[in-house]
């Protein structure tokens, strides 16, 4: 009994605040919103793009309801069990089989739960101008996780002009894959493959096309060795093996700001480098990334996300993972 009553006090309550305020919440489905976005005419602002974050968190662990108009407050309660989802807590009381999926798709959910920096990339990313036309338009997204940035690049297609877009995932965890897959599959946007990223025979499913956009997810985080992640690996494999399907393409990140520390050797890598060094006088993959040009702007990793913090509720931005 005193075992009991003791784990009790450890019991985290629920969270009292709506994870956004309620003026900011649209009662439109998620794929209201999408289409919404994917209006040129439309201002993709932080209201909407939190409103699509949040929805689609919900659609990942729920699928199949990305047509529902959701309540905020079930929206809320889902993201306090994600945050909860290895401690105790009177919101996760009785829910086994929902607190193994979110552990199960736990690493892929916390990108996606930085909702201020990813509400900022994925407003990058919609916003890009393409260079290539034709249509359909190709899109590629390496690290994919919950393939959030692979509808950022849908949305980027139908703000445009394309009429249809032909998106593919790689990510190396084949349980996110797969639920990655259901998810995308109800909202009919492209598909994951589980394959090494590193490999030009990975590509084969390009047969040839130009790629419009590349999504390269996998930079470390700042402070943390290239060599922890492969993103200049991948890098090097997509401008040396495939040339041809890259020469034109969109990229995110623009380009990345890299360093031996945040006043040593800092030097820039982006497309037209191939994102490796012209004379590597140090080790690549020792050096450390500290920021990325988003829209144009060398923004540091920790400042992403900044000007939407706000609309977050105050007792959440503590409680929300961090993407980098």
């Amino acid at each position: 009994m005193i075992k009991k009553a003791s784990l009790r006090l450890l019991q985290r309550p629920a969270m009292e605040e709506t994870i956004l305020a309620k003026e900011i919440y649209r009662r439109t489905s998620l794929a209201e919103d999408l289409a919404e976005a994917g209006n040129p005419d439309v201002l993709l602002d932080g209201p909407l793009l939190l409103n699509i974050m949040v929805k689609y968190f919900y659609a990942y662990v729920y699928p199949g309801s990305h047509e529902q108009i959701l309540d905020l407050k079930d929206i809320s309660l889902l993201f306090d069990q994600f945050v909860h989802r290895r401690l105790g807590s009177d919101v996760l009381e009785k829910c086994l089989e929902l607190r193994k999926k979110l552990l199960a798709y736990g690493f892929a959910l916390c990108m996606l739960a930085d909702l201020p920096k990813t509400v900022h990339i994925f407003k990058v990313i919609a916003e890009s101008k393409t260079k290539l036309r034709g249509e359909p338009f190709t899109g590629l997204d390496i690290g994919s996780g919950t393939g959030i940035l692979m509808l950022a690049m849908d949305v980027q297609a139908r703000r445009n002009g394309f009429e249809t877009s032909a998106l593919v995932g790689i990510e190396r965890n084949q349980i996110v894959a797969e639920r990655t897959n259901e998810v995308l599959g109800r909202l009919g946007l492209g598909n994951v493959l589980v394959a090494d990223a590193k490999k030009v025979d990975s590509y084969g499913f390009l047969e040839g096309r130009k790629l419009h956009f590349i999504c390269n997810e996998t930079l470390p985080g700042s402070g943390r060795s290239l060599w922890k992640e492969d993103f200049i690996f991948i890098c090097k494999t997509l401008f040396e093996g495939l040339r041809e399907q890259t020469a034109e393409s969109g990229f995110f990140p623009e380009a990345v700001q890299v360093g031996r520390t945040p006043d040593e050797m800092l030097t820039v890598l982006d497309s037209f480098t191939g994102f490796q060094l012209k004379n590597e006088r140090y080790p690549l993959r020792l050096m450390k990334p500290f920021a990325i040009r988003l829209s144009g702007q060398m923004t540091a990793l920790t400042h992403i996300g900044q000007d939407y913090e706000q609309l977050i509720q105050p007792s959440w931005r503590s409680a929300l993972s961090s993407r980098w």
